[in-house]
């Protein structure tokens, strides 16, 4: 199958399970949130940063580095995962146990304790079951691993559900999350014994050493995106209150059902970034040129809706409460186009074995990061933390497409994001001059301002359509550079 044939339809079914994955989670999220009110999703979010970033220690990078290698040799994968399952299965409870600790430093209180465990244990379990499934998306059996994260969203849902009807604590509510991660890991199991032979687990540390020591760049990267993207609601909870990080934290949720499309979009390209950068550099700068156009003429329109939209969409999903949270949502919103271009450089880079660089590159933005962060949530707030948030995301988009331009494999970066920023540009200023009329109708007239302004300026082409067409019609589709 073409390349570009394979990433649709890899993306058409890995947004199709991880949306339906998401609008679990995020139902269960608001059902809570609107329950037990802003200082309980404060502690819940400083479960799940303080998990995130203990689970970096279990994973360790070595997923992105097995996809790699299962995605060009698929029979090394019964091997590496035998090898590597036993020790995460040693680091997951001590990585707990210090998520755990220093969550309760955080939070400052035992109130919201059991909180804490419950979303931090939930995180270190994460990685045992994504290790185990690494195989299926190396061997781009999307279909599989998407059913198998939609199941546990689903049980975690309808026992979240059950436990919030019956009237129990905030506490038994997030053990929910704790159940679906115990089934996730079963799921895994059993589709990797499926796919890969049935595993014969070996103690061998000195093997496991070995693929650890080549997915360190990995695991810096890794490393670095959890405490960046985790980072400011672990700040905000150092300095602010629970509530205002259940404030922030509720604008940093709808990103990611938000940011869905470009994240599967990426998830997909990555295998076929991987073969093809093995095969022909210049392939693979056509291939990223072609990702990044259909990227950004969806992402950007996505995001100017966000903040455009941002009181609203707070109102539908967590209620009146959390109403102050919007400002933070507009600002946040632009970071999606950001991140999917990031993403997809970062997919690049990766395939080309430039994970060293990639790390130093996000080493000098996590370092202005650290040094931003604080700075504007003491002058401004939950809102400061998404400028510093948005600010970063910028600078290390801009590094990573330095690295793929130094290496000769950088695709145009100007005019992708011109056209689509210029259709949204005079979308938000035709809603501007019309906040009287209702929001049926404003979305309504907004939907037709973009579509004619992308047109207009450029952004959908006839060749990009006529592409798309015979992507779907024919599996001899090919490319357009």
């Amino acid at each position: 199958m073409h390349n570009e044939r394979r990433i649709l339809l890899n993306t058409t079914v890995l947004s199709t399970f991880e949306g339906l994955s998401q609008l679990a989670n995020l139902l269960l999220i608001v059902s809570f949130a609107r329950t037990f009110g802003t200082r309980v999703m404060g502690y819940y979010s400083v479960g799940m940063s303080a998990g995130a970033v203990a689970a970096i220690f279990v994973g360790m990078g070595i997923p992105s580095l097995l996809i790699r290698e299962i995605s060009q040799n698929p029979d090394c994968a019964n091997d590496r995962i035998a090898v590597l399952f036993p020790v995460q299965l040693l680091l997951t409870p001590i990585a707990w146990v210090a998520a755990c600790v220093v969550g309760d430093l955080l939070i400052g209180t035992s109130a919201g304790s059991a909180v804490v465990m419950a979303a931090a244990g939930y995180q270190v379990l994460l990685p045992m079951a994504l290790l185990l499934l690494v195989p299926l998306q190396a061997l781009e059996h999307m279909a599989v691993f998407a059913s198998c994260m939609l199941a546990h969203r689903l049980l975690t849902l309808i026992l979240g559900l059950l436990a919030i009807w019956l009237g129990f604590s905030a506490s038994t509510v997030a053990l929910a999350f704790i159940v679906g991660a115990v089934v996730l890991l079963l799921l895994a199991w059993i589709q990797a014994s499926r796919y890969i032979g049935r595993l014969r687990l070996r103690w061998r540390p000195s093997e496991a050493r070995q693929l650890y020591r080549e997915a360190a760049p990995f695991f810096g990267l890794s490393a670095l995106g959890t405490l960046y993207g985790r980072g400011s609601t672990i700040v905000l909870s150092a300095l602010t209150t629970a509530h205002t990080v259940g404030l922030y934290a509720a604008a940093d949720r709808l990103l990611i059902p938000l940011g869905l499309g470009p994240s599967m979009f990426n998830a997909a390209a990555y295998p076929a970034l991987a073969r093809v950068t093995h095969s022909s550099l210049e392939e693979a700068r056509a291939l990223s040129a072609r990702c990044l156009r259909l990227l950004l003429v969806v992402a950007i329109p996505l995001a100017a809706f966000t903040a455009i939209f941002a009181v609203d969409i707070v109102r539908l999903f967590f209620g009146t409460g959390y109403l102050a949270a919007a400002p933070a949502l507009q600002i946040l919103a632009w970071a999606m186009p950001i991140r999917a271009a990031q993403a997809l450089f970062g997919s690049q880079l990766a395939a080309m074995k430039q994970q060293s660089a990639q790390a130093r590159a996000r080493f000098l933005a996590l370092c202005l990061f650290l040094v931003l962060l604080p700075v504007l949530i003491l002058s401004r707030g939950f809102v400061g933390a998404a400028w510093a948030v948005l600010i970063c995301d910028a600078l290390q988009l801009s590094l990573w497409w330095s690295l793929l331009r130094k290496a000769g494999a950088a695709p145009t970066l100007t005019a992708p994001f011109l056209a689509p920023a210029a259709a949204a540009t005079v979308t938000a200023g035709v809603n501007f001059l019309l906040t009287d009329i209702s929001l049926v109708l404003r979305l309504i007239v907004a939907a037709v301002v973009m579509v004619a302004g992308l047109w207009a300026f450029g952004a959908i082409k006839m060749h990009d359509l006529r592409f798309l067409r015979a992507l779907m019609a024919s599996k001899k589709a090919q490319p357009q550079a």
